[in-house]
């Protein structure tokens, strides 16, 4: 979904996800002449954004993993996943395999993924 916003006497296209419009554009002022730009200067959107929250020492984007309980997993009782958006992409490490598996889970209804005989369910933390 894109929309039309104007700031500044500019017309910028913004982009909506399930919903969900972004922030304006985050943009640093890049590198002075004759020398090469660090991150904070040349980082843009949601990467400027988290090194803005490192610096004051916050946490942009939940790098926590899940604990899930014993039982969890099944359909009556699925491993909850949360985000304040309508999707989110998961990896987990199964046992006995050294890399994630990733897949994809929405906030409606349970979803079952077969490699790892699992259901999760996608929460709002917030709600």
């Amino acid at each position: 979904m894109m929309s039309l916003r104007r700031v500044a006497g500019r017309t910028f296209q913004v982009r909506g996800f399930a919903g969900y419009t972004q922030p304006p554009l985050s943009q640093g002022p890049g590198g002075a002449p004759n020398t090469i730009a660090d991150d904070a200067e040349q980082a843009t959107g949601r990467e400027r954004e988290e090194l803005k929250a490192f610096n004051k020492g916050q946490e942009y984007f939940n790098r926590q993993p899940i604990q899930m309980e014993k039982g969890q997993g099944t359909f009556s009782n699925p491993v909850k996943v949360p985000s304040e958006l309508h999707d989110r992409i998961v990896g987990m490490v199964p046992k006995g395999q050294d890399g994630p598996l990733w897949f994809e889970i929405t906030d409606v209804g349970v979803h079952y993924v077969p490699e790892l005989d699992m259901h999760f369910q996608l929460i709002n933390p917030n709600k």
